[in-house]
């Protein structure tokens, strides 16, 4: 097979997020998109649907897709905001917590069996640099 082109730190990122997503889907029924959005909301505080996308660096249409979808699988309450109608306010409901504490340790352990295949100091290094880019 010949090699590719394509920037490895791409390839790479992308293959992470295929596999988490698979593995989400599987055994929790949501996805990495999904499992993202419950990453920025809260159970007690709403979270407008604009702040949701400007935090995870998504436009403000797909967030609503996927917000959608959530309300119809009962993991989010979706609100108009009382200051301006035309603001959504965006809260996770028992659950999706619940949902989403499951896909944070499944995404933790992948996470952790990722690095366990560097030695110690790249493994340090690499995830470093992880948190200083994202």
């Amino acid at each position: 097979m010949a090699k590719s082109n394509f920037p490895p730190l791409l390839h790479l990122s992308f293959v992470l997020q295929q596999t988490a997503d698979e593995m989400l889907e599987q055994e929790t029924g949501v996805g990495l998109s999904a499992a993202r959005i419950m990453s920025v909301l809260d159970k007690t505080k709403p979270v407008s649907q604009r702040d949701i996308a400007v935090q995870l660096r998504q436009t403000e249409s797909n967030v609503s897709r996927q917000l959608h979808n959530m309300k119809k699988a009962g993991l989010v309450n979706i609100t108009r905001n009382k200051k301006d109608s035309r603001q959504r306010d965006v809260t996770l409901t028992s659950k999706g917590l619940s949902h989403y504490q499951n896909a944070e340790k499944l995404l933790k352990r992948q996470q952790t069996k990722f690095l366990k295949i560097l030695n110690t100091g790249e493994a340090k290094i690499l995830d470093q640099a992880a948190q200083r880019l994202s």
